[in-house]
């Protein structure tokens, strides 16, 4: 933290690494909580006592830290003002177990990108030990749902009996000529991609019954419609393969109308996790590791459609005041004009 007595400052990725974390974190705790109202199942319940321990470790950690290092605490999100603890019961057993789950991946990512960015030892530290936390969540949560016979398993392949290298640039094809079958990355990330859309949509779905606000509402119905076309045409990829599309869980809401979370949380959550900062950066990852044309012109333009939705969310939170400002540059133009 310190090299020859003199303190080190958190560099601007430290910085925003910690800031988000805190969102993320205090966001993460009202949710499970609210969770943890309406739990029948013994073993998910311990998953998710589990998780809600490490979110509160880890903001009061970064608590710590920015008093120590005399810096604003973020406001983020709290018991009093973002969760309705007595609401009815808002999602099943079964969608709890696989938000964790994916949580836990997305989580193990981000982290890592963090630990990777971070000089000072305390935060190295803090990040590595939020990487194994992460980690052993996405393996708590996998080992429930192998025991339930949840966990649903990518599609099997023949396994190569030799080595091949390409050799025709029609290995490249895909609006035209033949095109060759899919390989095994494309299949894994078509297959995650489309699970990934299943929870996100069925967490939306729910957020869009309880929301105060017709507007918003509105927005949660536009990203359900984009979630069940990007599984549609996921799937439709892996069909055309003779493969087949991940099947659905039992994650459907209740009918619950009643607020149950506030809409400056749901609208942070969907925009930041589930839109935005999540599949932005799988499809990025997808695409640039998909070699078929068509496979990767499909990613460019499903990201180009979520950048400008996530424009509209972004508008929607700052005219509601829910948008909260990270850490910025000071603007030296300005200071040097109040001479």
């Amino acid at each position: 933290m310190s090299t020859n007595d003199r303190p080190v400052k958190l560099s601007t990725s430290e910085l925003a690494d910690v800031w988000t974390a805190y969102m993320n974190d205090s966001m993460s705790i009202c949710m499970i909580s609210q969770f943890l109202q309406h739990i029948e199942d013994s073993e998910i319940e311990e998953v998710l006592q589990f998780a809600l321990q490490l979110s509160k470790n880890h903001c009061d950690f970064i608590v710590s830290l920015f008093k120590s290092e005399n810096c604003a605490i973020p406001y983020g999100f709290n018991l009093e003002e973002d969760v309705n603890l007595s609401a009815p019961i808002l999602f099943s057993d079964t969608f709890y177990l696989m938000y964790l789950h994916n949580m836990g991946k997305i989580g193990a990512n981000s982290f890592s990108l963090c630990l990777a960015t971070s000089a000072r030892e305390d935060l190295r530290n803090f990040f590595r030990q939020c990487v194994e936390e992460a980690m052993e969540l996405f393996d708590r949560t996998s080992k429930v749902l192998l025991a339930k016979g949840l966990f649903l398993r990518p599609p099997q392949i023949e396994l190569p009996s030799q080595v091949d290298f390409v050799e025709k640039q029609s290995f490249l094809n895909g609006w035209f000529g033949k095109r060759r079958p899919l390989n095994a990355i494309e299949v894994m990330n078509l297959y995650f991609n489309i699970e990934r859309n299943q929870v996100g949509k069925s967490l939306i779905t729910g957020f869009s019954q309880v929301t105060s606000s017709q507007e918003i509402a509105a927005y949660f119905n536009r990203g359900m419609d984009i979630s069940g076309k990007y599984i549609e045409v996921f799937g439709s990829t892996l069909s055309e393969a003779d493969l087949p599309s991940p099947m659905t869980w039992d994650t459907l809401p209740t009918t619950s109308t009643t607020s149950t979370f506030s809409d400056k949380l749901m609208m942070f959550h969907f925009h930041v996790t589930v839109l935005t900062g999540a599949s932005v950066s799988h499809y990025g990852t997808s695409m640039g590791s998909s070699p078929r044309r068509d496979i990767g012109l499909n990613y460019n333009r499903l990201i180009q459609e979520i950048l400008l939705f996530a424009e509209d969310g972004a508008e929607i939170m700052i005219d509601h005041g829910y948008l909260e400002q990270p850490p910025q540059a000071p603007n030296r133009r300005e200071l040097s004009n109040k001479k």
